[in-house]
């Protein structure tokens, strides 16, 4: 069987890697240039890597013009490059619809754009209606379960006059791939056109006795942070487990922390945590050089 999956964000990616697992071979159509652009770079071409060894096929810079369906019940995707790419099934997995249809927002006084979002100020409040709060998916990015969570609790302190406080600048991302990728803080690329001095610091869970005993030769941990300060900047998982490792060196940036604290930490063995003392080794070895 094959599958066509058009569109390389989250969505697109997440199901394509479960039906590779399954053993379907997919087609990932995506118009941008690469994968999950809000990720960190290194990140992604290793989920990359794992997707073509899953036999994925990655159209990338391609765009669906249209489809059409066969006599025998398959699909036929029409690509702009005249290209055409046929399957037994197609997953349309291009953005996401607020479902706003039946709501009447216009009674409200409330607008939505042309995919069903509604725009909110900073305190989740609907313009020209500050008694209406809106959060999750239909205010639009990042559009994950966790955070909007944390808006809905923000906005019910908003309503009731509470000066409620939450850095989304620390919100943590989780992509569950196969394998899982969990990220948080800027990316090596963000730092770059900022001009911020970074070095990195990269721990394989092959490295370590926990991965090891799981069988998982594909996970890595990166640690970025300020060559000066020592502060952390990002921390970037990629691996069997990845959102829940992440959630430590979270507590550490969201504090404020130094990539230091991961070299004085002892961590319990064997467990993937250790990864974080590797990368911190790892990372301000580099300095060492200098």
């Amino acid at each position: 069987k094959t599958l066509i999956v058009v569109g390389g964000g989250v969505i697109g990616v997440e199901y394509t890697s479960m039906f590779a697992t399954l053993g379907v071979r997919v087609i990932l159509v995506e118009k941008r240039p690469r994968l999950l652009e809000f990720a960190d770079a290194e990140i992604v071409e290793t989920l990359s890597y794992h997707l073509r060894d899953n036999r994925v096929t990655m159209r990338l810079n391609e765009e669906v013009v249209d489809v059409e369906e066969t006599a025998d019940g398959g699909v036929v995707a029409n690509l702009e490059s005249k290209k055409r790419i046929s399957g037994d099934a197609l997953l349309y997995a291009v953005g996401r619809q607020g479902s706003v249809e039946d709501l009447n927002l216009a009674a409200a006084g409330i607008e939505a754009d042309g995919r069903g979002r509604i725009a909110v100020d900073g305190e989740y409040r609907c313009p020209g209606q500050p008694h209406i709060f809106a959060v999750g998916d239909v205010i639009g990015f990042p559009s994950l379960a966790s955070v909007s969570m944390e808006q809905g609790r923000l906005a019910a302190g908003y309503a009731f006059g509470l000066r409620e406080q939450s850095n989304p600048a620390t919100y943590p991302y989780g992509i569950y791939t196969i394998p899982e990728i969990s990220f948080i803080g800027k990316t090596e690329e963000q730092l770059t056109e900022e001009d911020v001095p970074y070095e990195v610091g990269v721990a394989y869970y092959r490295e370590i006795a926990r991965g090891q005993i799981r069988g998982d030769t594909t996970g890595r941990l990166k640690l970025v942070f300020h060559r000066e300060t020592k502060e952390l900047l990002g921390i970037h998982v990629i691996g069997e487990g990845a959102s829940e490792l992440l959630h430590i060196g979270q507590a550490v940036m969201i504090l404020k922390g130094t990539i230091e604290y991961f070299v004085h930490t002892v961590f319990n063995y064997p467990t993937l945590a250790e990864c974080y003392k590797a990368a911190a080794f790892n990372g301000l070895n580099k300095l060492s050089r200098f």
